[in-house]
């Protein structure tokens, strides 16, 4: 008997639970007109409803999961979450069964909820609403009418299969929708869905984070348009963004601005604000943006920040960006040229201003430049970097087609043999565009220059053709041009010293301004300073170096060379070349009118005419003395040897000197000039 009394003690202590934990429907009132809002149960610390006008507030003493039939809120509507008797750290599980839930009202939560959780595997749809809690936040389409609210783990919401979701269609792909909407959230609000989308609304949070995931189930035969697992447009948010898609997409347009940091992981592709509509997307925190395979576009932005674009394969394209910090741009994995999928390239497109560094590594072609896709044509723009530029490529071409200016510029390409043919390798510009630093480092594994218009196929052609079939250029080429750089100094210059096909490796580097070339191991050299001066020195190693143009002055520091000089002697017109071991001698001009300084004087190459203007005579040998008893001539000056430490050699000053032979009956023939250099002054064209 007493076993009996146990017995029924347990069972009516239940029901009395039970009792207490269900509740007959109860109608809150809102949403007249638009699906209403019912509630069919609720379990555990739920304590009733108090209503006014236009207004239901639902009180609760403990975690509790309210089943309802429907839940719509109007736009003159408020329902409130309502801790209370001092109860704190709440859950509150809203599970939603019949139609999408449209929130046109307001809803709020009171500090004693720290979760207020909205399922509805139908949608939800929050429009002109206004949505504050102190706490966290969370809005997911997965049907959670089973979950426990006192054993709620993430595991609950964030483990997604195609089976949660239905097999809704393009049109009713089931999705979480905010427009002209106010969320001012205490803690972090959480969406997941496989479709979010939001426009023109604000968001405060310490997080707002989007969550997609198994984004294919749904975008299988849907219409391009309808691709895409998150989109946001023209949004506003007060805190991080974090975006996670594991296929699906990403989309953001018509700018926004976010004062935190924008995160995102997709395993689609990525279009961050590349439809601006003028409206730059300002993010004052990172951007961090992880792609997997297809295009990852982020255009049009300010950040404050670094910017951080990562894809494992496919396109990393920036464009239009000012940003405060650095940014590091990378491609992983090589595409063979007949792929179906996206080659890996990465482009820096249009006006951008980098304040800090410019870091690219890619597996495939860098484009530092300017280019319509659809047109295929490439477009003006400029690239600004504070810091330096490092660029490298490992399977590719780095190709600059509009003026980039940083402190120091270091490009690097790479040939790679996938077994049939060879791809990249080549530092290539539209010879147009300037590069402007103060030291350049520039390595290719072949051609090294511009390309210009050749048998009416444009520089534009070239370029775009050259880089989309990645075709390795181990020699010159007949459409060869300059890359102009705007002066400073080249402490590396290295190319290939032979081609596998027994062609020159090639060089060609014109200067603006005045040039230094202290590294170099390559083949051939062209360089060109138009009435600029161009110095080598330092550990300078190749089979040749040809000094073309309109050169003013060309200084050779080292009397022991690696390399042959080529150059053309003003005297003759003729291209003189100077053997690595050879001694150079000068003759100077003092010969007004009639000699190689004088403004009378003119050479034509055949296709331009150079008037030779020097700075006047040479300054006059010191008069005979003890040291010195016959000095030359003034009318022919020739230097003398002269070492330190030597001081009884004569010391013979002078402004200017030329390149010339000696005369064979000279007996003691000048070897350089006083100051231990070699000087070639007004160096002019060789012929192309």
């Amino acid at each position: 008997m007493k076993n009996l009394k146990q017995l029924s003690a347990i069972v009516m202590c239940a029901m009395f639970a039970t009792m207490q934990i269900s509740i007959a429907s109860i109608d809150t009132g809102l949403g007249a007109g638009n699906g209403g809002a019912v509630i069919n149960n609720a379990t555990g610390g739920y304590a009733g409803m108090n209503t006014g006008v236009n207004s239901a507030t639902l009180n609760f003493t403990g975690n509790s999961h309210v089943n309802w039939d429907t839940l719509n809120v109007n736009s003159n509507e408020t329902l409130n979450f309502n801790a209370i008797n001092g109860a704190n750290g709440l859950t509150v599980l809203n599970t939603v069964n019949q139609n999408m839930s449209k929130i046109y009202g307001q809803i709020n939560a009171n500090s004693g909820i720290s979760q207020l959780i909205i399922s509805n595997p139908n949608g939800v749809l929050f429009d002109g609403a206004k949505f504050t809690t102190a706490g966290d936040v969370m809005v997911t389409t997965k049907d959670m009418t089973g979950v426990d609210v006192n054993n709620l783990t993430n595991g609950n919401y964030t483990k997604f299969r195609s089976t949660d979701w239905g097999t809704n269609g393009a049109e009713d792909l089931i999705q979480v929708q905010i427009k002209d909407s106010d969320f001012s959230v205490g803690g972090d609000f959480n969406i997941y869905a496989p479709k979010i989308v939001g426009a023109n609304s604000n968001v405060s949070a310490g997080t707002f984070k989007l969550v997609t995931a198994n984004g294919a189930d749904y975008l299988t035969n849907i219409p391009t348009e309808n691709k895409m697992a998150t989109k946001l447009t023209a949004m506003n948010v007060n805190g991080d963004v974090v975006i996670t898609n594991d296929v699906g997409a990403f989309v953001v347009e018509e700018g926004g601005h976010i004062t935190g940091d924008l995160t995102s992981e997709t395993g689609g592709w990525v279009r961050v604000n590349e439809t601006s509509n003028g409206n730059a997307l300002v993010v004052d925190g990172d951007i961090n943006v992880k792609g997997h395979g297809e295009e990852l576009i982020v255009r049009n932005i300010q950040a404050k920040k670094d910017v951080n674009l990562f894809n494992d394969g496919g396109f990393v394209d920036l464009g239009n960006a000012n940003v405060d910090g650095d940014v590091n741009l990378t491609t992983e994995n090589f595409e063979p040229l007949n792929s179906n999928r996206f080659n890996h390239y990465v482009h820096v497109l249009g006006d951008n201003d980098i304040k800090g560094d410019l870091n690219i590594e890619s597996s495939q072609n860098i484009h530092i430049g300017n280019y319509d896709y659809d047109a295929g044509a490439l477009l003006p723009g400029s690239v600004k970097v504070g810091g330096d530029i490092n660029a490298h490529t490992t399977a590719g071409h780095i190709t600059t087609t509009i003026d980039t200016t940083a402190k120091n510029i270091n490009y690097n390409a790479e040939k790679y043999n996938d077994g049939t043919r060879d791809y990249g390798g080549n530092l290539l510009t539209d010879g147009t565009a300037v590069l402007k630093a103060d030291t350049y480092q520039f390595e290719a594994d072949g051609y090294i220059g511009g390309l210009k218009e050749m048998n009416n196929v444009s520089v534009d052609d070239q370029v775009i053709a050259i880089m989309e079939s990645y075709t390795n250029i181990p020699a010159d080429i007949e459409s060869h041009d300059y890359m102009t750089v705007d002066g400073g100094t080249i402490t590396k210059l290295d190319t290939p010293t032979t081609s596998p096909n027994g062609n020159d490796v090639q060089v060609y580097i014109k200067s603006n301004n005045d040039l230094i070339v202290n590294g170099a191991n390559a083949d051939v050299i062209n360089l060109v300073a138009p009435d600029k001066k161009i110095t080598i020195t330092g550990d300078v190693n190749a089979n040749e170096i040809n000094v073309g143009g309109r050169t003013g002055t060309l200084q050779l520091d080292f009397p022991s060379r690696h390399f042959t000089t080529n150059y053309t002697n003003i005297k003759d017109g003729e291209v003189k070349t100077i053997a690595p071991n050879d001694e150079i001698t000068y003759d100077l001009t003092n010969r007004p009118n009639t000699g190689y300084n004088s403004p009378d004087f003119q050479q034509t190459d055949g296709t331009q005419t150079t008037y030779l203007v020097g700075p006047g005579a040479p300054v006059p040998p010191p008069p005979p003395s003890q040291e010195n008893p016959n000095p030359p001539s003034d009318d022919n000056v020739r230097l003398r040897n002269w070492v330190p430490e030597d001081p009884m050699r004569p010391v013979v000053s002078t402004p200017v000197a030329y390149a010339a032979d000696l005369d064979d009956d000279d007996p003691s023939p000048c070897r350089k000039n006083v100051d231990g250099s070699v000087t070639v002054v007004r160096a002019y064209p060789m012929a192309n």
